[in-house]
């Protein structure tokens, strides 16, 4: 029993004492040593118990950020090394470390707003180049095959092809050439040409905010029915959170349609990097109020294959989406939608993209105001190819 009492005594006192030793210097020394021997679970270990204590300083921070970086956590990295920059906004180390996990999240407006940052001769030496005239192409091919069973609808396709420019590290410009083709009544061929240009600018290193224009030329026949769309974005990301905010007029002859959305998203930890978005939209026009929504949820099977599948519910005439890029103006109206995309990374600069589309589409009679369904399947491919 006298034993006992001796040995929980001890135990006690060692543990007041370890409690008592746990200050500044003791972590600062601690987390540099496993610091330098790449000891991270141990560095990580430490950081922990010294913030729970009320510890924290920059170098802790900016260790515990390389340390997950190093063990390719770049959400969690992200993190530490923005909690070091609200010790030191000048330091320039972990603003570089902050630039490469934007670059390893492929989150353009994280790595551009530090990229911008940086000095000169930094972004010199890590070759970041403010300015690309052609930062990245793109290509689109799209098939479509429906069951109409009257025989007077032909199967559509559509291609586009996109340049982006990067006009500095915080500003970038797309612009995209499109064609869309369907011969209708068996006899009636409809051709629409686009263009298409947006605007992205990184605002902080967590917000943006995006515009758009959209041109539209439907030809049908001999006669051409111009239409122009236009769009805003206002959109934040903190960590594996994101909300989002955008408005859109569509105008042509015939109508008027306006488009406000809200979209959120969460990626979620662990390997498969599993995400999710939803997204709902208003339309309103001259004859009705509409709502469409969209929900997104997409993950990677294994380092290079991402797959993603979406539904979409909902009226979708004259809805654009993707930032304004799709408009779903067609003359029959899609009323469900789903599909599943695979992004196969061939190398660090090009993707290769598959897509499957499922569509119901709707028929409208206007002497008999009697509907009539149909269903029509997509077949796309393309490319995106970072220069």
């Amino acid at each position: 029993m006298y034993k006992l009492y001796i040995t929980a005594l001890l135990f006690v006192s060692g543990n007041i004492f370890s409690q008592q030793t746990v200050n500044y210097q003791s972590v600062d020394s601690i987390s540099y040593q496993n610091y330098l021997i790449g000891n991270w679970e141990k560095l990580l270990e430490t950081g922990k118990e010294a913030i729970v204590q009320g510890i924290d300083f920059k170098n802790l921070r900016k260790r515990m950020g390389y340390a997950y970086f190093a063990k390719a956590d770049f959400y969690s990295a992200q993190k530490q090394f923005e909690k070091a920059m609200t010790f030191d906004t000048s330091d320039l180390d972990t603003r570089a470390y902050l630039y490469y996990c934007g670059l390893n999240l492929d989150d353009k407006t994280l790595a551009g707003f530090h990229a911008s940052k940086l000095p000169v001769e930094t972004q010199k030496k890590s070759k970041i180049k403010p300015f690309k005239i052609i930062d990245a192409v793109d290509a689109e091919y799209n098939y479509k095959a429906n069951d109409e069973s009257l025989g007077i609808r032909s199967n559509p396709s559509y291609y586009r092809i996109g340049v982006s420019t990067k006009l500095s590290n915080r500003l970038n410009l797309y612009q995209a050439v499109s064609q869309y083709s369907q011969t209708v009544n068996n006899s009636v061929l409809t051709k629409q040409t686009e263009y298409f240009a947006t605007l992205n600018w990184s605002i902080s290193s967590h917000t943006t905010f995006d515009l758009g224009y959209h041109y539209i030329s439907t030809k049908v026949d001999l006669l051409t029915f111009p239409g122009n769309l236009f769009f805003a974005k206002l959109s934040t990301k903190i960590n594996r959170f994101h909300v989002g905010v955008n408005g859109s007029i569509l105008t042509n002859q015939m109508d008027t349609t306006n488009q406000i959305g809200f979209n959120a998203g969460y990626t979620f930890p662990g390997k498969a990097n599993i995400y999710v978005n939803s997204t709902i939209s208003a339309l309103t026009n001259k004859d009705s109020t509409r709502l469409i929504f969209c929900q997104v949820i997409g993950a990677r099977i294994f380092k290079p294959l991402w797959v993603e599948a979406n539904v979409t519910l909902g009226n979708l005439k004259n809805y654009n989406d993707n930032n304004g890029l799709y408009l779903y103006n067609s003359l029959d109206a899609t009323t469900f939608r789903t599909g599943l995309t695979l992004f196969y990374n061939l190398n660090r600069n090009i993707t290769l993209i598959g897509n499957y589309t499922y569509d119901k589409k709707q028929m409208e009679n206007t002497i008999t105001k009697i509907n009539t369904n149909y269903n029509q399947h997509s077949f796309s491919t393309g490319v995106i190819w970072k220069i």
